[in-house]
């Protein structure tokens, strides 16, 4: 379908601007009137992401992948980055917290385990990661349900039904959080299917905008709502399920429409590719500067730059460092 091409054309410029969506909303960068607004809701570039990587593993899976090289890939893209940085967190971080021996061991396996923010172990690094590796672990269960059923709208409807399930059961708990994502994650996962198309192109862009309108509506009214609403039931994500889809395919249509000037589009695609390193450095970098009490904006503004900018550094680093690994690791006739 034509609007599935110009998402997945245009991934890493949609990565680009949902990380510098996510690095704005961490920072305490006060604009008055739009800017606040869109800060306060910035934490819709995660599901940017997690839309973005639902439909990347459906396509990935769909090519046969095996489950060996699926999780081998996922692995090879995420530890090199994620597991030095968190190391190096670990043994800077974790004796300023004044940790009992008991607390510091949980802790330190919750993170190097991916599982610290789902059982709440002290001090996860971050909820993001342990939910990223979550879904990378039940995606194949998804593509297997979805893939093969003869009827993938009523496997579709069945797999929402249950995260809504799910939800329910986490209702007042921290895990709230990531559990609300897993809607947007089915659906990025519906989205890279195959679908026989029998609507106009203008029916299906109604649909994407009524469903950008209601999830607006709904996350305006539960900002007024209160904390209640917004924390303990989820409100503060769910909407962005209707609204993500939508986003990412009228992003990807201007910048289809923008292609004639597509070399500026560069800088974004750069970003996007750094994505992943921006982010786990933001985490670091905003824990640092907010337990420094930095609170003007030109310094928030210089520590933006300077989270992006490392995050460019340190991705060129990791992939050149992997390159190497596996070309040695290939010549010595290991699989990689």
């Amino acid at each position: 379908m034509e609007h599935r091409q110009w998402v997945s054309r245009y991934r890493e410029e949609l990565k680009g601007i949902a990380i510098l969506w996510v690095v704005y909303f961490h920072s305490k960068l006060l604009l008055p009137g739009a800017w606040d607004t869109l800060r306060a809701i910035g934490y819709g570039g995660v599901d940017i992401f997690l839309f973005l990587m639902g439909m990347g593993l459906f396509r990935s899976l769909s090519r046969g992948e095996e489950l060996r090289g699926y999780a081998t890939r996922r692995l090879w893209r995420v530890l090199p980055a994620y597991l030095p940085l968190l190391l190096t967190w670990m043994a800077i971080m974790y004796p300023t917290y004044n940790l009992s021996t008991v607390q510091a061991a949980r802790g330190v396996a919750g993170n190097l385990f991916m599982v610290g923010y789902w059982i709440q172990t002290p001090k996860v690094f971050n909820w993001y990661a342990n939910a990223q590796f979550l879904f990378y672990l039940i995606a194949p269960l998804c593509f297997a349900l979805l893939a093969r059923s003869k009827r993938p709208v009523y496997m579709l409807c069945t797999l929402l039904a249950f995260s809504a399930g799910v939800g329910i059961a986490h209702i007042g708990l921290p895990q709230m959080m990531a559990v609300s994502r897993l809607p947007i994650f089915l659906l990025g996962m519906a989205f890279g299917m195959e679908w026989p198309v029998r609507a106009r192109r203008g029916v299906m862009r109604m649909v994407y905008l009524l469903a950008l309108v209601a999830g607006l509506g709904l996350l305006l009214y539960s900002l007024r709502a209160g904390d209640g609403l917004l924390i303990d039931y989820g409100m503060y994500w769910y909407p962005f399920a209707l609204i993500t889809p939508a986003l990412c395919v009228g992003i990807s249509y201007l910048f289809h429409k923008l292609e004639r000037i597509a070399p500026l589009f560069m800088p974004l695609r750069v970003i996007g590719q750094s994505s992943f390193e921006i982010y786990i450095l933001n985490i670091w970098m905003v824990e640092v500067a907010k337990a420094q009490g930095v609170t003007d904006a030109w310094s928030w503004i210089g520590l933006c730059v300077a989270n992006i900018l490392l995050g460019i550094g340190y991705h060129t680093l990791v992939t050149l460092g992997v390159r190497t690994v596996r070309a040695k690791l290939t010549k010595a006739g290991t699989p990689a």
